[in-house]
């Protein structure tokens, strides 16, 4: 270790950390500072980061509902944050599910942490699993270098049962004001994009710039095919660009004016929503990685 350190937490910092707010109180949480980012990561749903700050700045967006502990109806639990991890059961609606899966609801449990000079390490593993059902683990490692603008996260989903088991996945990336304003644009090597509803499609010419608040209208999503798996949001307000990189290069658009539910989401998917849903199948004791970058640059 350097000599002009005193502790390893002065360059790279890992905290153990417990809600007492009302609604998220007992809620397992573990705060990552490398120095440029700071990441408040929910070991409660999935070890999902709830909140994310570039340089003291907020990036992510947050519902009003804030921490919520118990699952209540979907549009009262979500808390959005920065990533909300969707899956593995049903990704948007799917009769028969609750609203983008049960995945999030899940408990991570924490394999291992490491602090140094050189960076954070997270690995955790989250059981998505069911009496004469799927049998899957998630093992989730996160990681962060030191004085870096990026975070990574590895997703390693195996078939821990003894038959074919069916999943979908969705990375709900969602970032809000200050980073979000009405000068905010969308950018990326856009194959498709296909609006979801009719409101969308009048929107559609609109639907890579952000506008300013409204306070009654309609969210707008579409499904974007990338050609290598990118999209970014810029921040003239901030001045930075965020990336969002997956091994998926399928996108949902997320974009939402309403006064006090300003938001755009980019989000990489194994598959497109609604009538487009298609599964993906593990055989038993195989595997299959997904990947997941935000990057942040700054803009002159």
């Amino acid at each position: 270790m350097d000599p002009k350190i005193g502790n390893v937490k002065q360059i790279c910092a890992v905290y153990r950390l417990a809600s007492l707010d009302a609604k998220g109180k007992g809620q397992e949480l573990m705060l990552l500072a490398n120095g440029t980012l700071t990441l408040l990561v929910n070991l409660s749903h999935c070890g999902d980061i709830h909140q994310l700050w570039h340089k003291g700045e907020n990036v992510s967006f947050l519902t009003r509902n804030g921490l919520v502990a118990e699952h209540y109806d979907f549009l009262k639990s979500f808390p959005a944050g920065m990533v909300y991890t969707c899956g593995l059961d049903a990704i948007g609606g799917v009769e028969g599910h609750y609203l983008h899966g049960n995945i999030h609801n899940t408990p991570a449990e924490v394999l291992e942490v490491k602090e140094s000079e050189e960076g954070i390490l997270l690995r955790l593993r989250i059981e998505d699993s069911a009496l004469f059902g799927n049998k899957l683990a998630l093992y989730r490692t996160l990681s962060l270098k030191a004085g870096d603008s990026a975070f990574r996260i590895e997703d390693r989903l195996v078939n821990e049962g003894f038959k074919d088991a069916e999943y979908c996945l969705l990375y709900h990336c969602n970032f809000g004001y200050p980073f979000l304003d009405e000068r905010s644009a969308v950018e990326g090597d856009i194959l498709q994009s296909l609006p979801r509803t009719p409101f969308a499609k009048e929107e559609e010419a609109k639907s890579l710039h952000m506008e300013p608040p409204v306070h009654d209208i309609e969210e707008t999503c579409y499904f974007v095919k990338t050609r290598d798996g990118k999209m970014s949001l810029t921040s003239p307000n901030l001045k930075l660009r965020a990336t969002v990189a997956s091994s998926l290069h399928d996108f949902v658009e997320w974009k939402s004016r309403a006064s006090g539910d300003y938001v755009v989401g980019l989000e990489p998917c194994t598959s497109h929503l609604d009538d487009s849903l298609k599964y993906r199948t593990i055989e038993p004791g195989k595997e299959e990685t997904h990947t997941l970058e935000i990057r942040f640059e700054e803009m002159k």
